[in-house]
Formats: structure tokens, C-alpha cells, sequence
């Protein structure tokens, strides 16, 4: 069977190990949590989850926005000073947008 466009092959397979770590994790996290007195243990575990959680965020916002990408992305530079500059050009363009300053 082979995965048609727009889907995750193995999907099951996917989801099945995402859980059974996230599971065990979870299982660690509250013996560390609950029974344990090393703060920096605790520390980290928590940091973890905060990690966890900005990666699940971050993929949300990358799923989404990636359907709403250009059917027809621009074509690459045809060398790499032309790569660099308009790499240079965007980031230029970006921090301008974000500062509200004129280019």
C-alpha cells in the first residue's frame, strides 16, 4: 500500500509510539514529581513537558499554515550568492515589517 499525497504513512504506527512515550514519560514525570526531592531533577522534567508542549504547538501552526502554502513556490537562485542575497533580502524585509520601519 502506498500513501497517496497529503497523508502520513504509517499513520497508526506514528501514533501508537507518539503515546506509548508520552505514557512512560508521564509515568516518570509523576514518580519525579511525587516522590522524589531533587529540584533539578524536578527542574528538568518540567522543562521537558514545556518543550513537549512547544513542539506540539509549533507543529499546530506548521500543519496548518503549510495547506495555505502557494501551489507554485518561487524558483530557487541559480547560485549561492544569489541564495545569500535573498536570504539577506527577506530577512531585511521581515525585521522591517516587525520594527514598522521603512526599508
Amino acid at each position: 500500500m502506498t500513501a497517496s499525497k497529503g497523508t502520513v504513512p504509517h499513520l497508526r504506527v506514528v501514533v501508537a509510539v507518539t503515546a506509548f512515550v508520552l505514557t512512560g514519560f508521564g509515568i516518570v514525570s509523576a514518580y519525579v514529581l511525587g516522590w522524589t526531592e531533587d529540584a533539578v531533577t524536578k527542574g528538568n522534567v518540567i522543562g521537558t513537558w514545556q518543550n513537549f508542549a512547544l513542539l506540539a504547538v509549533g507543529f499546530w501552526i506548521g500543519s496548518s499554515s503549510a495547506g495555505k502554502a502557494k501551489e507554485d513556490p518561487q524558483p530557487a537562485p541559480r547560485d549561492a550568492r544569489a541564495a545569500a542575497t535573498a536570504v539577506a533580502d527577506a530577512a531585511t524585509s521581515e525585521a522591517a515589517s516587525i520594527s514598522g520601519e521603512p526599508l
